[in-house]
């Protein structure tokens, strides 16, 4: 699944040359899409956990605040922006958080058992 939404703001699915087809790009937009995949990670975290975690936003800071556990737990985003419309202002992806990418992308691995240890005050 490619994340986008076209500048006109039209969803679907995107064949070459506007063909019918079976295959091709299926563009959808909106930050929702992650959230399934954090409910997936913060499901897995809530049982190694033995139970849930309650909000994990501020351990995912406190992840992300840290240079070593950010480095080990995200890929971090550095390049492109979210202006799709020129006439709109957009923001640059930077190191660290930023307004496009927030912390990046989770290494799932590393960062479910750090989102715990996080969540536990170390």
């Amino acid at each position: 699944m490619y994340v986008t939404l076209p500048p006109a703001g039209q969803s679907g699915l995107i064949c070459p040359g506007g063909a019918p087809c079976s295959t091709g790009w299926f563009d959808i937009g909106g930050t929702s899409l992650s959230c399934p995949q954090w409910a997936g990670l913060v499901a897995i975290a809530d049982q190694i956990n033995g139970g849930g975690l309650g909000l994990v936003n501020p351990a995912l800071y406190k992840i992300g605040a840290d240079p070593a556990r950010y480095s080990n737990d995200f890929f971090d985003v550095t390049t492109g922006d979210n202006q799709a419309d020129p006439s709109v202002p957009g923001y640059p992806a930077t190191t660290g958080w930023d307004p496009v990418t927030g912390l990046g992308t989770p290494n799932a691995a590393n960062l479910v058992p750090d989102l715990v240890s996080a969540a536990h005050g170390n």
